[in-house]
């Protein structure tokens, strides 16, 4: 009987390092060539995904390079879009510029996705 779990099944509950990049970084991604927004803490870079954005492009655009996190959450995305955010995600902010996920508490942390 084995008690202890593989490797990989630790590794895949870890939660994944990621770089650190700042609220003035994100910022200087803007346009619809270069657009990087925020959700929960999160830096995305969702430039290939304009075109293909249901809503479309132009409700990222309205928050490119900045933090989307309030439109996001209140137009109720479905756990797919959710998942697909994954794949765009390409740092986070450091801990003294976070909103949602801090040391201390977590906001809303009902929905965040992992």
């Amino acid at each position: 009987m084995k008690l202890k779990p593989k490797v990989e099944q630790i590794k895949a509950k870890l939660p994944e390092l990621l770089p650190e990049i700042t609220l003035e970084q994100v910022g200087q991604h803007d346009s619809f060539d270069d657009c990087w927004i925020i959700i929960y803490d999160r830096v995305y870079n969702v430039t290939q995904f304009l075109r293909d954005h249901p809503g479309g492009d132009d409700v990222i655009m309205d928050h490119a390079g900045r933090d989307a996190t309030i439109a996001f959450h209140g137009t109720g995305h479905s756990r797919h879009a959710v998942e697909l955010m994954r794949q765009f995600l390409i740092g986070e902010l450091p801990q003294e510029q976070r909103i949602f996920r801090t040391t201390k508490h977590m906001v809303l942390s009902s929905g965040i996705p992992e």
